[in-house]
């Protein structure tokens, strides 16, 4: 019986090469309870984003999309307020809170420039960057990401953060540029390749590398939020690991599959001695029994461990079946047709 292969082509007219024409330029900015922040965001993003800056490169407009994550204080008010007097923008608002994660993407489905940059609100991934990031990409690469040369802020989470990077690239069946985020400019081709992707539970810096192209680095050091707190509590990122591991490679799996065998093999080597011990003297507790013993306990925590890993694919896997979509839009709010305006 044949099996359908679907195949998704995105081309270019000169794949890798400096591209001279004039294009548009779309920032995509996921929001969540970001209204201390909003004015210095846009004051920033004014300068950033300055025509004399992207004259040169030839960018003809650049406009913000803000995608607002189910925020309960006045992020959205402030930022509608801001595109009703003539900020070149748009905001998709959200029903509830469905992760930073589901807003990348939401943004990514909406945008319609030919670059498109994400970068997150707090200002750690600063505005500053995007003009070496855009003349990387008008030099013919595909993908520029800003690496972390260094973090500041709480310790514990630097670490925690250092080691999920090299834990998923480790782990991946792919190659992960590691210290980097979502923060990076990509052209409109790897756009809407990552588009073309069928899975709904995504980690888009993973997919973002899995799709390929030319990608380069911009190395920078990551500064302390500007204003208001963090929005990743350890739930928020123990899940952003998880979900990472999860939606990038199999090797847990096959690590769990590795393990369990093992661990079965020789739980049967040294049941074997036991009944040889047992048989030889019958009237003592053969010396096997102790370590038989300690294998099985140890054999029963790596099960465990098994299962946990076999949970985390199964529900994801559950969630993938049941297609619910990754996020659900309440309101979008546009620029005026009839107002001018420029990003400040």
């Amino acid at each position: 019986m044949s099996r359908a292969v679907h195949t998704v082509s995105v081309q270019s007219p000169h794949p890798g090469a400096a591209r001279e024409q004039p294009r548009t330029l779309e920032v995509v900015i996921p929001v969540y309870n970001e209204a201390e922040v909003i004015d210095l965001l846009l004051e920033r993003l004014a300068g950033a984003l300055s025509p004399d800056k992207l004259g040169p490169l030839g960018i003809t407009r650049a406009r913000l999309l803000f995608v607002d994550d189910g925020s309960t204080d006045e992020t959205a008010e402030l930022l509608a307020e801001r595109i009703a007097s003539g900020l070149d923008a748009r905001l998709v608002r959200f029903s509830r809170n469905f992760g930073h994660q589901s807003a990348v993407c939401a943004g990514l489905d909406r945008a319609e420039g030919d670059v498109v940059v994400i970068m997150d609100a707090d200002l750690q991934d600063p505005p500053e960057l995007l003009v070496p990031m855009l003349e990387r990409w008008r030099a013919g690469a595909d993908v520029v990401f800003a690496r972390r040369r260094r973090r500041r802020g709480n310790v514990l989470k630097r670490l925690g953060y250092w080691g999920f990077y090299r834990m998923v690239a480790f782990l991946s069946d792919i190659r992960l540029p590691l210290d980097t985020g979502d923060f990076g400019a990509m052209d409109r081709r790897v756009v809407l390749a990552l588009r073309s992707l069928p899975e709904r539970l995504r980690f888009p810096r993973g997919l973002r590398a899995w799709v390929g192209f030319r990608q380069e680095a911009v190395e920078f050091d990551r500064p302390e939020r500007q204003a208001g707190t963090t929005k990743y509590a350890w739930s928020k990122l123990y899940r952003l690991a998880t979900d990472g591991i999860a939606a990038m490679s199999t090797r847990p799996l096959q690590a769990a599959q590795i393990g369990s065998f093992f661990f079965g093999l020789l739980t049967l080597g040294f049941l074997g001695m036991l009944v040889t011990g047992y048989l030889t003297r019958p009237s003592s507790i053969p010396t096997p029994f102790l370590l038989a013993y300690v294998l099985i306990a140890t054999g029963n925590a790596v099960q465990s461990f098994c299962l946990y890993i076999l949970g985390a694919y199964v529900g994801r896997t559950y969630l993938e079946v049941k297609a619910r979509p990754p996020y659900l839009v309440m309101e979008v709010v546009e620029r005026p047709p009839d107002v001018e305006g420029s990003p400040s």
